[in-house]
């Protein structure tokens, strides 16, 4: 096998070590079946979208553990401005919508499609959207701010992702009766999903290169 093939192994290895990795990879599977239905008129590739939402659920549990440790250290700094409070903000609403979509799930699994789950799914919907509006805000922040300094290109993406992600968001949870058609919700989540899995790949070929040069002669 070629040291290419393995460089490749091991940076795919390393992207997959996260829970977000493999949700982005799901949610654009999953958007990209969506949107073959609405062109091609075949509700054969919904089962399929439907598959991948629930996966994402599974691998979703218990995930909000880590928005506490988060908000736990959020909450502990000495010194805290106003990104910080931002941060604060998205962390928040991205709990909301991990712990509710975990209500929803295994509610759905355990005790069918009772009210109460509907209104956890609801719940987590909104939280998905206030989670996206905080990071919208957090990116313009950065770009207002060079945060960090010289990466202007990046800030500008994650702009662009976010906004992709606050309208299929808002779409979902029916802010102020707010709705896109099928096409562009699935368009608009394919294009969120491949710009986070090509981060998640930068970001996991740069820590690929610095265990490589960590590593020990023996």
């Amino acid at each position: 096998m070629s040291q290419k093939v393995i460089d490749v192994l091991q940076v795919t290895a390393i992207s997959l070590e996260s829970v977000d990795m493999p949700d982005k990879a799901l949610k654009g599977a999953g958007a990209l079946a969506k949107l073959f239905c609405c062109l091609l008129r075949d509700k054969n590739f919904i089962g399929f979208a439907d598959a991948t939402s629930e996966a994402r659920s599974l691998v979703r549990v218990l995930s909000w553990l880590s928005n506490l440790q988060t908000l736990s250290r959020l909450l502990n700094k000495e010194q805290s401005g106003m990104r910080d409070v931002i941060v604060l903000l998205r962390v928040l609403g991205e709990g909301i919508f991990k712990l509710a979509d975990n209500v929803a799930f295994l509610g759905r699994k355990l005790q069918g499609d009772a009210p109460l789950f509907r209104e956890a799914a609801h719940t987590s919907r909104l939280g998905l959207f206030w989670g996206y509006l905080a990071a919208v805000v957090l990116s313009l922040f950065d770009l207002r701010h060079d945060f960090p300094p010289g990466g202007r290109r990046k800030q500008l993406l994650s702009v662009f992702q976010g906004v992709c992600d606050l309208l299929t968001a808002a779409s979902g949870a029916t802010v102020a009766g707010f709705e896109l058609s099928c096409f562009w919700s699935s368009m608009l989540t394919l294009i969120s999903s491949l710009l986070g899995c090509a981060d998640g790949f930068r970001s996991a070929a740069i820590a690929a290169k610095h265990r490589a040069r960590n590593k020990p002669l023996w």
